[in-house]
């Protein structure tokens, strides 16, 4: 209840010109505090994306100034490109801030850039945007716009967390909130509440104390965090382990309680929120399709189709096939609409048996034509039924009991690569 969800990046320049807000920016009230990132290179662009994203009643808008990808960094000059484009990404964060009455903004970066890597270039930077933002999100490695792919460059480039902390101490007027590498929520509260007084001072990467693959450096600030250092932020621990994030209440915010207990809980209730936000397409005759939030609010005339009523007993995943003829012919919801409800659920049995099985089974249902208008939740309910009632009722583990085993770890391999 407590975490700040926040979008993947949607490009400035589609919010401008495309026919359909809704499906880019659209989003259900449950889903608060949440924060929209964009990204682009134009001001213009970026100060009408800005006045959307306001009026859809996003809690704060940031621009993404880290991704390396070829097709974001590359060819079009944006993302973690504009850290080399030190003019033009002024000019950005200045229209979004002239444009953004109500909401804050926030920009997302890196430490470094290509050959740009040292303190000195990141404090310039950093300093060149404070008139115009104040609140920053430092992922702590660098990165290279060639030679390594945008996978590699979530693990290869070393960490630097102390990098951070001294942004902290350089301004401390501003907040920033470290991001990269971090495995879950012990490591996040380490960083960000804990006192750590006996800790050795780690200098940075390359860090001999932290003995990591490729030189890492994750201490955390000794001896406390700076006051300015407000959170911190997990991408990839959510995607592959949502799991993790059911303690977050109690562990990291320190609630007396966390909402669900098991995953059989979260399943059950996130099937009925997708029952509610994409409701079935298969027993209406409205023409409207489902695309988007909010869904066609459509009038049932029947309760269930055949295929929902008996269950889809012939429709199990692993490569069975489905030999009943579909109520309604024509598909009324997006294959964007069942790829999205199912994303942030596929690795809720991360390292439990059957995992990859249930991650099969919600592809294979996902590109059922003849089930999709039974809709998402339909699907992820079919889905479930490959994982054992042992294992949908088993009690999450407390953070502090979580093992080694059941945290994915985010740094390189040992490499002799040069970017190391």
């Amino acid at each position: 209840k407590r975490c700040v969800l926040r979008t993947e990046m949607v490009v400035d320049e589609t919010l401008v010109y495309t026919d359909n807000v809704d499906e880019h920016l659209g989003f259900d009230s449950t889903m608060h505090p949440i924060i929209c990132q964009i990204g682009g290179w134009n001001p213009e662009y970026a100060a009408k994306a800005t006045k959307l994203v306001q009026e859809y009643g996003y809690d704060a808008i940031n621009l993404n100034v880290d991704c390396p990808s070829h097709r974001v960094s590359g060819k079009r000059l944006f993302g973690a490109a504009l850290m080399k484009q030190q003019q033009t990404c002024i000019d950005m964060v200045k229209a979004m801030h002239d444009n953004a009455t109500s909401i804050p903004i926030s920009i997302k970066c890196r430490i470094g850039i290509d050959h740009l890597q040292d303190e000195i270039f990141l404090v310039e930077f950093i300093e060149s945007l404070t008139p115009y933002c104040q609140t920053f999100y430092i992922h702590a490695r660098s990165c290279w716009l060639n030679g390594i792919s945008p996978a590699q460059n979530r693990i290869i480039p070393p960490l630097n967390y102390p990098r951070v902390y001294a942004l902290c101490r350089k301004f401390p007027n501003c907040q920033f909130f470290l991001n990269g590498g971090i495995a879950g929520l012990q490591q996040a509260r380490r960083l960000v509440l804990c006192n750590h007084e006996n800790e050795k001072e780690h200098t940075g990467a390359p860090c001999a104390l932290c003995d990591l693959s490729n030189g890492s450096c994750v201490a955390p600030p000794s001896p406390t965090a700076p006051p300015n250092l407000k959170g911190c932020m997990l991408g990839r621990a959510a995607m592959e382990n949502p799991s993790l994030f059911w303690d977050v209440d109690r562990y990291f915010y320190k609630k007396a309680t966390n909402p669900c207990h098991n995953r059989r809980q979260v399943l059950e209730q996130y099937s009925t929120y997708l029952e509610e936000t994409y409701p079935r397409r298969c027993c209406d005759a409205d023409q409207r399709k489902t695309t988007k939030i909010p869904a066609p609010n459509v009038v049932h005339t029947l309760e269930y189709c055949r295929i929902c009523q008996e269950g889809g007993e012939n429709c199990t995943g692993n490569g069975a096939t489905i030999t009943r003829e579909p109520t309604r012919r024509v598909i009324m919801i997006s294959s964007r609409v069942i790829d999205r409800s199912l994303k942030p659920v596929l690795g809720i049995f991360f390292g439990l048996p059957r995992a990859k099985v249930f991650r099969r089974t919600c592809d294979e249902l996902s590109r059922d034509c003849v089930i999709r208008n039974c809709g998402p939740a339909f699907i992820l309910r079919m889905a479930i039924k490959v994982v054992s009632n042992e294992v949908l009722d088993q009690d999450f583990v407390k953070t502090e009991d979580l093992s080694e085993d059941d945290i994915v770890s985010h740094l390189a391999p040992r490499t002799n690569g040069a970017c190391c």
